[in-house]
C-alpha cells in the first residue's frame, strides 16, 4: 500500500450557526486510492468538498493538503458559459493536449455542436463540455461532485473506466455520486 497521502483529515467538523453539519471526520487519500463520500442530501457531502478544496474552512479539526500538482475539480455546477459556443468554451478551458482533446471530443460525440451556443446543449451536453477538463487534466488529485448526474450510461461507463485509468496512473480520487459506479474506493459515510 501506497503511504503517499495526498490529503490527511483530521477530525474535520463543520457547523452553520450552532447547527452541525458533520464532526469527527478523519479519512486520508494516498496516491492511487479514491474515496467515495456518501450520505443523503444536505448530509455536508459538497461542503466537505469546498473544505479540501480549502474554499470552505472547517469549523474544527485539521486537514493537509500535499497535492504537488494542484487540483481538477468538477462541481454541481459545470462552470461553462452558456452564452459562448462550445468550441469557444473549449478555448477558454485552456487545454493545451489538441490530440487528446480531438480523441475526446470524438468519444463524448461533441464535434456536431462545436458552433452551438452552450445555453442550447442538452444538459447532458453540458456536461460532457465540463468533463473536457477531467479528462485533460495534469493533476495529481481529481476532485469530482455528482459527476455521474446527467451523463447517459455510455458516457457513465466512459467516465468510470477514465477514472480507474487515472488510480491506475497513481492519481487521487475524491467523489460524492448517488449513482452507482465501477470506481473501486475507500468509502466515507457523513450522516
Amino acid at each position: 500500500m501506497n503511504n503517499n497521502y495526498l490529503i490527511v483529515a483530521e477530525n474535520i467538523g463543520y457547523k452553520i450557526n450552532e447547527n452541525k453539519l458533520f464532526h469527527n471526520l478523519s479519512f486520508d487519500v494516498a496516491e492511487g486510492e479514491a474515496l467515495h463520500i456518501c450520505g443523503d442530501n444536505g448530509s455536508g457531502k459538497s461542503t466537505l468538498i469546498r473544505i479540501i478544496l480549502g474554499i470552505t474552512k472547517q469549523t474544527k479539526g485539521n486537514i493537509k493538503n500535499n497535492s504537488s500538482h494542484g487540483i481538477t475539480y468538477l462541481g454541481h455546477k459545470n462552470a461553462i458559459k452558456n452564452y459562448l459556443t462550445l468550441e469557444d468554451n473549449i478555448l477558454l478551458m485552456e487545454l493545451n493536449d489538441k490530440e487528446e482533446l480531438n480523441k475526446y471530443i470524438e468519444i463524448l460525440n461533441l464535434r456536431k455542436y462545436m458552433d452551438v451556443i452552450a445555453a442550447n446543449l442538452s444538459f447532458g451536453q453540458q456536461k460532457k463540455l465540463a468533463l473536457l477538463r477531467i479528462f485533460l487534466n495534469n493533476s495529481d488529485l481529481i476532485i469530482l461532485d455528482e459527476p455521474f448526474v446527467g451523463l447517459d450510461i455510455e458516457t457513465q461507463d466512459i467516465l468510470s473506466e477514465f477514472l480507474n485509468n487515472q488510480l491506475k496512473m497513481n492519481k487521487s480520487i475524491i467523489y460524492t455520486s448517488h449513482i452507482s459506479c465501477q470506481i473501486e474506493s475507500k468509502i466515507l459515510k457523513i450522516n
